[in-house]
């Protein structure tokens, strides 16, 4: 694997509305084709204190899990080959699961990332993501075991979300052997790997080992510096952007 992509994070509504619709539409103009769009949740325990209190912020300035439509299809129609959505396990929980993947599926969403709902008692998630045509991208840790890998890759996923590290996001990761050879442990699917990038370096040293480098925190600090959005994700996922 020669190429990276790049999956871009962005928290709805964070710090409103404008600036979410800016930020998707600085990074599809800087040639970014895959988008993760986080409905905000008020306990998010895989977000380190960046997203977190961006998840505060726009759930203080009204954002509601109803609106989540309206940012989805805001951003369809600019460029993205992939939307995927990403929230916390009670949010599909409370909204039922079938009713939740197959309001993803009708808005055009590629895949659902819930960090927190383990593969060994997931309720059904994954099953029903399958039957519906919706992809659930399982999330895959450093410190799984052989035997949890067997499981997750028994179930057959086309993406996995790979954390780098143990811990929440937003500080910086060394690409180091022991991730690298975790990646490759998980070789089969496209492996979207994240937590704490933040440079063209790291997305370099991840060529060969995921599909695609995923950028959140780094984005989201750069919008926090706002109001100039446009311009500020722009030179934020500039930074990111190996040469070739």
């Amino acid at each position: 694997m020669s190429t990276i992509e790049i999956m871009a994070h962005l928290v709805m509504g964070f710090p409103r509305k404008e600036a979410t619709t800016e930020s998707a539409r600085a990074l599809a103009d800087r040639g970014v084709r895959i988008l993760e769009l986080q409905i905000p949740f008020s306990d998010p325990t895989a977000d380190g204190p960046v997203n977190t209190r961006a998840c505060e912020t726009s759930l203080r300035e009204g954002f509601r899990v109803a609106h989540a439509g309206e940012y989805i299809r805001s951003v369809q129609e600019m460029g993205f080959t992939e939307v995927h959505v990403m929230t916390y396990a009670n949010i599909p929980f409370r909204f039922g699961f079938d009713r939740y993947l197959r309001t993803m599926k009708d808005l055009g969403v590629t895949g659902v990332i819930v960090p927190d709902l383990p593969i060994e008692d997931d309720e059904g998630f994954y099953a029903s993501a399958g039957i519906i045509g919706i992809d659930a991208l399982p999330v895959a840790v450093p410190n799984m075991g052989a035997s949890r890998i067997k499981l997750m890759q028994g179930m057959n996923p086309n993406r996995i979300y790979a954390a780098l590290r143990e811990g929440v996001t937003g500080r910086s990761t060394g690409i180091t052997d022991d991730a690298k050879q975790f990646l490759t442990s998980l070789a089969g699917p496209k492996i979207y790997a994240g937590f704490g990038i933040s440079s063209a370096e790291q997305v370099s040293d991840l060529k060969g080992y995921a599909y695609a480098a995923v950028i959140g925190s780094h984005i989201t600090r750069a919008i926090a510096s706002g109001p100039d959005w446009y311009d500020q994700v722009s030179r934020a996922i500039e930074q990111c952007m190996p040469d070739t």
